[in-house]
């Protein structure tokens, strides 16, 4: 009659790979925490840490330099290496991103600028505040929160601030235009 269930030296070597991977698993973990303790540091958001943790594994696994990672210091260092590719690369991604969205139309010639500061000075107070925050690249519900405007009445004042502008620009334009002709 054969045996029903595993032998006794496949339990065996069952149980010998699991006491082996119980150390590696401490090490693991231990590795991990440092890593994620360095990103901490580093106020890394907890998303951005476990993305730098799963990185740098996976790097240890390709190169095998995994055995190296018992070493703290050396960990540390790595990860410190990691952070700072991460604060270059998103500092990068983020010069590039303000960029694209600056395009032509929000790059003012100077006699657009100087006649916003002529319309931002004769504003009364809550249109030349409101301009100004406007003009720095606030939205408009921004400024309108910023100033403690009701949101009833933020509509009434895009459309005052607007009128303003219009009649303002209407004027100096015509009289830019005037002057230049003469």
């Amino acid at each position: 009659m054969l045996p029903v269930g595993p032998s006794r030296a496949a339990v065996s070597s069952a149980d010998d790979r699991s006491e082996a991977a119980a150390p590696a698993d401490a090490f693991a973990s231990a590795a991990y925490a440092r890593i994620l303790r360095v990103c901490s540091f580093a106020r890394l958001p907890a998303a951005d840490a476990e993305d730098i943790a799963q990185d740098i594994w996976v790097w240890l696994i390709e190169t095998g330099r995994s055995p190296e990672a018992v070493s703290p210091h050396w960990l540390a260092g790595v990860a410190i290496n990691y952070v700072r590719r991460h604060w270059r690369a998103r500092s990068r991604r983020l010069a590039r991103e303000s960029s694209a969205g600056s395009g032509p139309h929000l790059g003012l010639d100077l006699e657009t600028r100087i006649s916003f500061d002529e319309i931002e000075r004769g504003l009364p107070g809550l249109e030349s505040s409101l301009l100004r925050l406007l003009r720095g690249g606030a939205t408009f519900a921004e400024a309108s929160r910023r100033l403690r405007i009701p949101r009833g009445s933020s509509d009434y004042y895009r459309k005052l601030l607007y009128r303003h502008i219009s009649l303002r620009l209407g004027t100096s334009r015509t009289e830019s235009r005037m002057s230049g002709q003469t």
